[in-house]
């Protein structure tokens, strides 16, 4: 799993170095405000815990949805995505549809409220086991990986972050 948040965090620093560093009329993240609707307007009325998103995942790999938690991580070079903290060490990435707004650079710490696209893709098994070797597990911790794990992630049209 190591090997995954690797390459997670290595995807996250390549699409930052490349996102736009604006909203809205601003030019400069560093002046926008620390609360706030950053993107498209959010209704919160039917925001879900972000924890729960896997449990609203039906019929299809992909849902609408509103959620809520608190910013686990932030980028703090453009402002071009967040992780919600999940529990147990696991956070739902976020990040802005077509790279059309940003949030504030210190957004880690605060709540938010999301509106937009929940994503799920089924791991197979093979695929995590060939993150354990190269992770360097043993081979006994390699052979009690027996199923597959479901990675989640956000794809936000509008973010409001509360004070």
């Amino acid at each position: 799993m190591k090997y995954l948040s690797l390459l997670f965090v290595i995807l996250i620093v390549a699409a930052c170095q490349n996102a736009p560093q604006h909203s809205g009329n601003q030019s400069d993240n560093k002046a926008l405000p620390s609360t706030g609707n950053f993107g498209r307007e959010v209704n919160f009325e039917q925001a879900v815990a972000a924890d729960l998103v896997p449990g609203l995942f039906t019929t299809s790999d992909t849902v609408e949805a509103t959620i809520h938690g608190h910013i686990s991580a932030s980028c703090k070079h453009s402002g071009c995505w967040m992780d919600l903290d999940l529990g147990n060490d696991r956070a739902l990435h976020v990040t802005f549809k077509e790279e059309a707004f940003t949030i504030p650079l210190d957004a880690a710490g605060k709540n938010a409220i999301a509106e937009g696209i929940a994503i799920r893709e089924l791991i197979p098994v093979e695929t995590l086991k060939n993150y354990a070797r190269d992770e360097g597990k043993s081979e006994e911790e390699i052979a009690a990986i027996t199923e597959p794990l479901y990675a989640y992630e956000f794809i936000a049209n509008g973010v409001l972050i509360e004070e």
